[in-house]
């Protein structure tokens, strides 16, 4: 049996959220640029899910990116699981610069799941680029 797709695992969360009134955030990680190999990626799926909780989904998606979504976590409390994935990936991971974009789901937040993943995708962009400009 296959894990449910990041897409599926992110709508029931949205329908269970709506239910609990407890929402949550994506997180889209990536290598910076196309130097990354795919046993990189594979590294990374594997480094993001042992820093995270078992309640979080952690996916490798196509196009070398991993997407998270991280379970009633929203707002300023996902900076937490972040700084924590950017010091893993740091120490164990030099070779690879990777961004990171993260949105939540949810009241004073993203309105849709498909939503913050634009969203997310949209401050991964500028994650990667951050370094360069520097």
């Amino acid at each position: 049996m296959t894990a449910p797709a990041l897409q599926d695992v992110a709508a029931l969360e949205a329908q269970r959220a709506l239910r609990s009134g407890r929402w949550f955030s994506l997180l889209r990680l990536a290598p910076a640029g196309w130097a990354a190999l795919e046993a990189d990626v594979h590294l990374l799926q594997a480094l993001v899910s042992a820093h995270l909780r078992r309640t979080d989904a952690v996916r490798a998606l196509p196009g070398r990116e991993i997407g998270v979504v991280l379970v009633e976590t929203v707002g300023e409390s996902v900076r937490m699981p972040v700084g924590r994935l950017r010091r893993a990936v740091w120490r164990d991971l030099p070779h690879l610069e990777v961004g990171i974009g993260w949105a939540s789901v949810g009241p004073g937040q993203q309105r849709s799941w498909q939503e913050a993943w634009r969203w997310a995708g949209q401050l991964l962009v500028a994650d990667a680029a951050a370094p360069a400009a520097a």
